[in-house]
């Protein structure tokens, strides 16, 4: 039976990549610029913190806020940590973002969301689809050795990125148009560059084509209607202070996605 969709509601999938991120911003503006309903949220990492400004009717202010980021406010908020445990504690960030956008629990928002996670323990997601955003948002940024893991309910959890970047079987809208947005699209880097890294950025490289094989497999399996794709390459972890780039770019990207 054909799948009749609504063509303006849209259930948006959000990927992980750390400060690659900050595209998911850029690409909400261009879609509700165009008149598009966001009714629903899937999240994990990045997406998942990107997403719950918008759920909240925040994430114009929270680009305003990250458009403003330096290199050196950047590195205040990093809370070192134990490093047997993580590099990070995360509550520093959590705590400045209470400045854009309030807890909640999930279930009042006005539209669908659901953040995803990984149970370490028993390498399977975890979705949280009620209870404190905030907790999701931990839970989900909790990329392993730079951010401390989270218990939580007799879990132990890190980063949903981890055993999935980019979520899209979690959505539950099946006659929304689906969107994706791959945080792990092709490097943009020169052929050959990959044999002359030292045994560290060999590592890196590698645990990087393992993500992006996730995050092909993920949209194979579960393809959504548009796929918006974010080159590896395109910013660090920690390019926050390239917000303002960022942003333009997810909304450049999400334009050619769309009109292509």
């Amino acid at each position: 039976m054909q799948i009749v969709r609504d063509q303006r509601k849209v259930s948006l999938v959000l990927g992980s990549g750390g400060a690659r991120g900050i595209t998911h911003i850029g690409v909400i503006q261009y879609l509700v610029e165009q008149g598009y309903v966001i009714d629903e949220i899937v999240g994990c990492s990045i997406g998942a913190l990107v997403g719950a400004a918008y759920a909240c009717d925040r994430v114009g202010e929270l680009g305003e806020w990250m458009r403003t980021l330096t290199k050196a406010q950047v590195f205040r908020l990093m809370d070192f940590s134990n490093p047997r445990y993580g590099l990070l504690k995360g509550a520093r960030i959590l705590t400045t973002l209470h400045q854009v956008f309030d807890d909640v629990n999930i279930e009042d928002l006005p539209l669908k969301y659901t953040a995803v996670a990984t149970d370490l323990e028993k390498e399977e997601e975890v979705l949280f689809f009620s209870g404190s955003i905030y907790d999701a948002i931990r839970a989900s940024i909790a990329i392993p050795g730079v951010f401390t893991g989270v218990h939580y309910a007799d879990r132990f959890l890190v980063d949903g990125g981890v055993l999935n970047p980019v979520p899209v079987n979690h959505v539950s809208k099946k006659d929304n148009i689906v969107i994706a947005v791959n945080l792990d699209g092709v490097p943009m880097k020169e052929i050959g560059m990959t044999a002359k890294l030292n045994p560290v950025g060999l590592l890196q490289e590698s645990y990087y084509a393992m993500r992006r094989r996730l995050s092909t497999l993920s949209l194979a399996c579960y393809p959504p209607d548009y796929t918006i794709t974010v080159p590896h390459d395109s910013a660090g972890i920690w390019d926050f202070h390239r917000s303002n780039e960022l942003i333009d770019m997810g909304y450049n990207l999400a334009q050619q996605a769309l009109k292509a």
